[in-house]
């Protein structure tokens, strides 16, 4: 297998999410194109432990050589809950992601944003107060970057108010480009509030209505702009296209490649 560049020689560095059971497929695509991987596999709740096929996925996510990244459970899940027993539940699968990183060697984990999008005040404070403190909890226990990702967000200000919070440079802003789309606020505006946080991306297209995850330039975002207020962060980050299926992320990286968006050649 060919070895991947240093992740310390690239300023971005593209993700795929494979699939398991086609992990020849992606492997190829991967070594051609020099992909890391961000494990979507782990992500639901414990069917995969329940099938008895986790060891067998972890290893060889631990033994492929271009795990960087996990997408920690996301699916109802609230480490911030008003109710004692299902904050304790989130947190416990939290928690599980993150062993999950430090046992496949993936160094960052990606956890959704729980916050209910229309409420503010005293909801608000609550949730980015416990949230703050549980993420810089479980950074610390693990010793893991944690990005949080804009998922049912319809403007900045949630996670916004949540990084002021925090004081751990392992947690930074998960921008999901498609979420980001079909919010209330231009992405642009995405990228003023949070920019000083932002250190991952999840890449897709849509037509600004769902999470259509359509093929990159089958949809409404505007891609010249987004490369330009990326080129303004500055920074190296982690790229991770979520495009459904190994088929149309080739079709993504030729895309990106093609038009030179994000210092990829």
């Amino acid at each position: 297998m060919t070895e991947i560049r240093s992740i310390d020689e690239r300023k971005t560095v593209l993700q795929v999410q494979p699939h398991y059971e086609f992990r020849e497929e992606w492997e190829i695509l991967a070594e051609s194109e020099d992909l890391s991987y961000e494990a979507l596999d782990f992500s639901l709740p414990p069917a995969l432990i329940e099938s008895g096929l986790f060891e067998e996925y972890a290893k060889w996510y631990r033994e492929c050589g271009r795990t960087t990244s996990i997408h920690g459970f996301f699916m109802d899940v609230n480490p911030a809950s008003s109710d004692p027993a299902f904050r304790a539940l989130s947190r416990e699968r939290c928690r599980h992601s993150c062993a999950t990183a430090n046992l496949i060697g993936a160094k960052n984990v990606v956890f959704h944003s729980s916050c209910f999008p229309f409420l503010r005040g005293i909801y608000l404070d609550v949730l980015n107060a416990r949230c703050a403190e549980f993420y810089q909890e479980i950074a610390e226990e693990f010793d893991v970057n944690i990005f949080i990702e804009n998922s049912p967000d319809i403007d900045a200000g949630p996670i916004s108010t949540l990084m002021k919070r925090i004081n751990d440079p392992r947690i930074g802003v998960c921008l999901d480009i498609g979420h980001a789309n079909y919010s209330n606020m231009p992405i642009k505006q995405w990228f003023e509030e949070l920019g000083e946080w932002i250190g991952y991306f999840h890449i897709s297209d849509n037509l600004g209505i769902y999470d259509d995850h359509l093929p990159l330039g089958e949809g409404a975002v505007d891609w010249d702009e987004v490369d330009e207020l990326w080129r303004a962060l500055d920074r190296k980050t982690y790229m991770t296209l979520e495009v459904n299926g190994f088929v149309t992320a080739g079709r993504a990286v030729r895309f990106l490649r093609e038009n030179g968006y994000f210092g990829l050649k």
